[in-house]
């Protein structure tokens, strides 16, 4: 019984610990525009564990920390009993000359289209706030995000059909990107904890090959 209530306990806490960051980014085409929109939450668990405010998340959202960012992007907070965080929200003409505008921009090289995934860049560094110099807190973070997701979603209005998709290895060895069929959209799922290897894989784009 001991056994059972122990293995009990660790499933509650990794249901936990796989809600505590969520991450969505989508990319459609609509009304002769590109419509790309971003949610990055965290858990206010994660906050009440560390006795601090989430609403102190909000104060990062200032002009200085979105000049990376096209002029028109919208960014409305998230802020419910469970998480907080913020959505982007682009719409960007195809026809752009705006350099800014463009690198949000799916690229097309023959069967390969190219995906810009935000949370990797290096530009914007999104993944990380969970990394640390001390080996117990990073192993902590390591453990935390070992079931949790990153979710990249293209319309088939951009892509009708995928092959494969994968991140480039640095060392010519690239790491598999899982795709699932949602309908009107495919679903690039990406574990958090493999944004760890910075040092093997660039995780600034996507490549998909279409079928």
């Amino acid at each position: 019984m001991k056994k059972i209530l122990y293995l009990f306990s660790l499933f509650l806490v990794s249901l936990l610990f796989t809600s505590c960051i969520d991450y969505v980014q989508s990319i459609t085409y609509k009304d002769g525009k590109y419509q790309i929109y971003y949610k990055i939450t965290l858990s206010k668990l994660l906050f009440a564990m560390a006795d601090d405010d989430p609403e102190e998340i909000f104060e990062y959202f200032d002009e200085e920390s979105l000049e990376d960012f096209p002029e028109n992007v919208d960014v409305k907070p998230v802020n419910t009993d469970l998480e907080v965080g913020a959505e982007f929200l682009l719409l960007i003409d195809p026809k752009t000359t705006d350099e800014t505008e463009k690198s949000f921009l799916p690229k097309v090289a023959g069967q390969k289209c190219y995906i810009p995934f935000l949370f990797g860049s290096e530009d914007y560094s999104f993944a990380d706030f969970m990394k640390s110099d001390d080996s117990e807190s990073q192993a902590i973070s390591e453990a935390i995000l070992s079931s949790a997701k990153c979710r990249v979603m293209v319309s088939k209005k951009i892509i009708s059909s995928i092959n494969n998709a994968y991140f480039e290895g640095r060392g010519g060895q690239n790491y598999s990107v899982a795709v699932f069929d949602y309908g009107e959209s495919f679903c690039m799922e990406i574990p958090f904890i493999v944004l760890f290897e910075s040092g093997m894989y660039k995780f600034d784009r996507i490549v998909v090959i279409r079928e």
